[in-house]
């Protein structure tokens, strides 16, 4: 079930504070405790030989530095929930945007087709294509003989003999070859390295505490993945993948 993106937006804030009030919490408890000690050590002291005031003066200053310690830990916490807070609003804008993004899996709405990108290693001679059903079934394939560099593929939603499917999740599998048909393998044994993307609009977006996620009918595509976002028509292409990002090779491959 999706997860409505504005119910869960304050979610965050709570659980990011639940450590320092725990800690100002237990500080609280430990300074309550210091000061009874303390009254009572008074009441009780040698009069011929009394504390020291600066003993328990230097403690009162390090209970409070601890305080300021604590008070700050949970001043940056609130501001690092209002980014997170600010990123998730902004996530909104993609509604109704063309995205780019790393995977394999798509959306195809009724009478709809699927637009993908992808690129294999340049010493692959042939290529079968194929594109599966939620159930791992070869919906549709062909086998491509000019693979280099990379390459978009758009599938109109109709097997191999003509007929449209229903709408739901396909997915693209590659399947690089040898010139003699079989599996490829490159000189030293290793199979060849490959990135799929796919491309679709923005229906809508769902955000949880781990992670945002802009849904393409019922695919959901992490925030992570995208690459390349074009809000509206008039608008540029955005690239989001930076050389810095984890998986940004894999990304620049897909895209």
């Amino acid at each position: 079930m999706a997860i409505s993106s504005l119910t869960n937006v304050g979610v965050a804030t709570n659980d990011t504070n639940a450590s320092s009030s725990s800690s100002a919490s237990q500080l609280a408890q430990n300074f309550d405790t210091f000061l009874t000690l303390l009254t009572t050590q008074l009441k009780n002291q040698d009069p011929t030989s009394p504390m020291e005031s600066d003993k328990f003066t230097d403690q009162l200053s390090q209970f409070a530095q601890v305080e300021q310690g604590i008070q700050s830990n949970k001043n940056l916490e609130n501001l690092l929930a209002m980014q997170s807070q600010q990123r998730q609003l902004s996530a909104l804008s993609y509604v109704g945007a063309q995205i780019e993004a790393v995977g394999d899996t798509n959306w195809l709405a009724e009478g709809g087709e699927l637009q993908y990108k992808y690129n294999v290693s340049p010493e692959v001679p042939r290529l079968q294509l194929q594109v599966q059903d939620q159930d791992g079934k070869t919906i549709y394939s062909e086998e491509l003989t000019d693979v280099s560099g990379l390459q978009s593929f758009t599938w109109d939603g109709k097997n191999n003999n003509g007929v449209a499917q229903d709408a739901g999740a396909y997915t693209l599998v590659l399947n690089p070859m040898a010139a003699n048909g079989d599996t490829f393998k490159d000189e030293e044994g290793n199979p060849a390295s490959m990135a799929i993307g796919i491309i679709g609009n923005v229906d809508s977006v769902d955000i949880d505490d781990s992670d945002i996620y802009l849904r393409i009918g019922d695919v959901a595509v992490p925030f992570s993945t995208l690459t390349n976002v074009k809000l509206g028509a008039n608008s540029t292409d955005t690239e989001t993948g930076t050389d810095d990002s984890p998986g940004s090779d894999e990304q620049d491959a897909a895209a």
